[in-house]
């Protein structure tokens, strides 16, 4: 594309240095008497062959002016030809390209499994994207603007990211994207009925992906959550408590931002124990979470029919199937640590 555009300029500067040149010397040969839009609309006429005959006076008693003509036919006529191929082939293979391009994307969409479907690429949904990419989780984005799908895929060039240009609130788009298979749905539109709108046709074609949803209204909340979202998101009540907390907490708010941007990644995760986990009837000082080349803490355990968490269990807990443990350290150990706990 970068080659065609390349072409196309230099066509294009070809053409405007024979426009001049022949405009020029029509002004010259008439010495004056023909003005300069005249010998420019006699040189359009002659290059584009429209058939107009001779525009300028006394055209035929001038010397040289049909020798000319006939030079600027033959020079300027190929540089005409030149410039419309360059223009004609960037609009064929840029449309060419892209279509083919989003055939393969919607092929590649149909195979996904265990991916995450992102309704709305605005400025809570491109935040979730690049969280998702840097998990390098598949992911398939769902917008109305292709100039912002086309220029999240331009930031995140990875296999992972795809995108489908179309409404979120049809039927047909979500399932295009696979949302049958999908293992959660992000749907993060500007206007709550059509968040609400996608969290019940997402939970009738999935009941078992995880959905999140966003939405500005406190009222809309608990619709939502009704409606099948597993959890609803309030960007204007988080936004309201994390600036409390900048005024009281702000060593705290610190420290969880610079372990976001650590190079180490160390990230807060949780890891499920399935049953017939290695770590099952392990305490947690034996258990090989940590260890002097380890950085992982366990932070809290959830335990399946229990209210809450229990916070800084200690060396002697012993781990259960089904719990969910909280851990802060490294993706890698966190990573390493679940293959672990499914033993594998």
């Amino acid at each position: 594309m970068a080659e065609l555009r390349r072409r196309l300029l230099a066509a294009f500067a070809a053409m405007m240095l024979v426009l001049f040149a022949g405009t020029l010397g029509y002004y010259l040969l008439g010495d004056g008497h023909w003005s300069v839009f005249d010998c420019f609309y006699m040189t359009i006429i002659t290059l584009t062959t429209v058939g107009y005959g001779e525009v300028l006076q006394s055209f035929d008693a001038v010397a040289h002016a049909r020798a000319f003509t006939v030079g600027l036919l033959v020079f300027g006529m190929g540089t005409v030809v030149y410039f419309a191929s360059a223009l004609t082939a960037l609009i064929i293979e840029g449309d060419l390209r892209q279509a083919l391009r989003h055939t393969r994307m919607r092929k590649q969409i149909a195979r996904l499994e265990n991916h995450v479907v992102v309704c709305g690429a605005g400025s809570t949904g491109s935040h979730a994207i690049q969280e998702l990419m840097e998990y390098r989780i598949p992911t398939v984005a769902i917008d109305l603007d292709r100039a912002r799908l086309e220029d999240l895929a331009d930031q995140h060039q990875v296999p992972e990211f795809k995108y489908i240009v179309g409404d979120a609130t049809d039927d047909d788009v979500l399932e295009e994207a696979a949302l049958g298979k999908a293992r959660g749905l992000v749907t993060a539109l500007h206007g709550d009925k059509d968040n609400l709108f996608v969290v019940v046709s997402a939970r009738q074609m999935n009941t078992r992906a995880r959905i999140v949803a966003r939405g500005s209204d406190l009222q809309v909340l608990e619709k939502l959550k009704k409606a099948g979202a597993d959890t609803v998101v309030s960007p204007n009540y988080i936004g309201g408590m994390r600036m409390v907390s900048e005024l009281l907490r702000p060593e705290v708010v610190k420290f969880l931002d610079e372990m976001r941007r650590d190079k180490a990644r160390f990230r807060i995760e949780e890891v499920s124990v399935p049953d017939g986990s290695p770590l099952v009837g392990k305490r947690i000082g034996n258990s090989g979470i940590r260890t002097s080349s380890s950085e992982i803490l366990v932070l809290a355990v959830q335990v399946p029919g229990a209210d809450g968490y229990r916070f800084n269990p200690g060396a002697d807990f012993e781990l259960g199937a089904g719990m969910t443990l909280v851990v802060l350290g490294p993706l890698s150990e966190v990573d390493a640590l679940r293959d672990r706990a499914r033993g594998s």
